[in-house]
């Protein structure tokens, strides 16, 4: 209700989408739509509000009441041919304190269940896929009339207030708000080495607008920081954001910074930016998931003077053949064969060849998830990409395809005629070979 549905629909109420993405490069894939041909949409909200009265109450048949959300709001129920209604009033999201006051014309025999979220039990969600990182000592507290009542919830996560009810009896519920710290089974292997922060029954993101120089994607949180809650009157009209601490990825030098934490469903509501919710929480190693969505290769032990610290693949093949281009034609360049390379010689393959389809052409255009920036590897870049990924088993590099092609294109030139490849399927060997010959090729990028 928090998380999903509400990040659909703008701040301003007249704009929308319905893919919820838990990271953006801010290219302007996420900017809410005014009107689209998806007319499901708009009526599949409209559709969920009306449905909210089933959700936030229920009635067994026994007659037992559930309170299943805590929503401002009246409902009456029948309980032992009795009208028995109960009025709301409630903190959610923000805080935890609800009140039910009972009102009736008389006194009845019954039962009450209050639910109790499973981020109030130290529970993420139902299943063993997310946990809580340390536990929480904090419980649900309960009162009927200012006097403490037992509080612990059945297995179902329910508290059963079962009494004598009469008109003007007031149950307080106080539920733990605070701010934990998630983490996914280690066998999800985008969620690698990343954490999700979450608020009582919200889900936080960083956006690239309270970042410095707007790179969300490759902060570096510190799990043993606790962010801090803040009321923020300019956000949201009041909404609680956290506040804490970053370095960067990519610039391990530089000093943690100043960075807000938003609520998920108010993400996309202050023009493009990155956004991410899984942050990265230690730095990577090869195998992780890169910013992009690829694969993290390599950890460059000079990132101070280069300029950058991880190279990163591609998770998929830009071609399974395609040529590596000037076919009997020197180009000036694109003799690097080292790691560090690859960029300068796919800029010099495409100064000087401007056919389309090539190597250094599928790289250069593509872009994964929205962001650009991928060039064709040097030889030492790609031997780098088979001993950490393909030797590894990850990153989908094929063994088949066209006859006689399981080898992949480099970007270092060899001769006029030649160019480097690498043969995945024979153990990494190195050759080179005509350029006019289709291999497949595989894109990578450096942060």
């Amino acid at each position: 209700m928090y998380n999903n549905a509400l990040s659909g629909v703008a701040a301003s109420g007249d704009r929308f989408f319905y893919v919820n993405r838990l990271a953006s490069a801010g290219e302007g894939r996420d900017e809410r739509w005014q009107h689209a041909s998806l007319e499901c949409c708009p009526p599949n909200l409209v559709r969920f509000l009306a449905g909210m009265p089933g959700f936030i109450y229920a009635q067994g048949p026994d007659e037992a009441i559930y309170v299943n959300l805590y929503v401002a709001s009246d409902a009456a129920f029948t309980l032992k041919g009795q009208t028995l209604t109960l009025a709301v009033e409630s903190d959610m999201p923000w805080g935890g304190t609800s009140r039910i006051t009972v009102k009736g014309g008389g006194s009845v025999q019954g039962a009450i269940k209050l639910r109790i979220p499973g981020w109030a039990r130290n529970q993420v969600a139902p299943g063993g896929l997310y946990s809580y990182v340390g536990s929480s000592n904090r419980r649900a507290a309960v009162t009927i009339n200012g006097t403490r009542v037992p509080s612990t919830p059945d297995r179902r996560g329910y508290v059963t207030l079962d009494r004598l009810w009469r008109a003007g009896d007031v149950i307080e519920l106080e539920l733990p708000i605070e701010t934990r710290w998630i983490q996914a089974d280690d066998r999800v292997g985008a969620d690698r080495g990343r954490m999700a922060v979450e608020r009582g029954p919200l889900v936080y993101c960083v956006e690239g607008v309270d970042a410095e120089g707007g790179q969300a994607l490759t902060l570096l949180f510190d799990p043993a920081r606790e962010p801090k809650p803040e009321t923020d009157p300019t956000f949201a009209g009041g909404g609680t954001v956290l506040r804490t601490e970053a370095r960067s990825l990519a610039r391990p030098a530089m000093p943690a910074r100043p960075v807000t934490l938003v609520p998920y469903y108010l993400w996309a509501n202050r023009g493009r930016a990155e956004m991410s919710v899984w942050v990265s929480t230690r730095e990577y190693v090869p195998g992780d998931t890169g910013p992009a969505g690829g694969l993290i290769f390599y950890v460059n032990p000079n990132a101070a003077a280069d300029g950058w610290r991880y190279l990163e693949a591609a998770p998929f093949d830009q071609s399974a053949g395609a040529k590596w281009g000037c076919f009997r034609r020197a180009i000036a360049g694109a003799r690097g064969t080292a790691i560090g390379t690859g960029k300068q010689n796919t800029a010099d393959m495409l100064a000087a060849c401007s056919e389309p389809g090539t190597a250094a052409h599928l790289c250069a255009t593509f872009a994964l998830n929205g962001v650009s920036g991928w060039f064709l590897p040097s030889r030492d870049e790609l031997a780098a990409m088979y001993r950490a990924l393909r030797t590894a088993g990850a990153g989908d590099f094929r063994d088949a395809g066209i006859q006689d092609n399981f080898s992949y294109w480099t970007s270092s030139q060899q001769t006029t005629d030649m160019a480097n490849h690498i043969d995945f399927a024979d153990a990494g060997r190195q050759h080179y070979d005509d350029k006019d010959f289709p291999r497949r090729v595989r894109a990578i990028r450096a942060l």
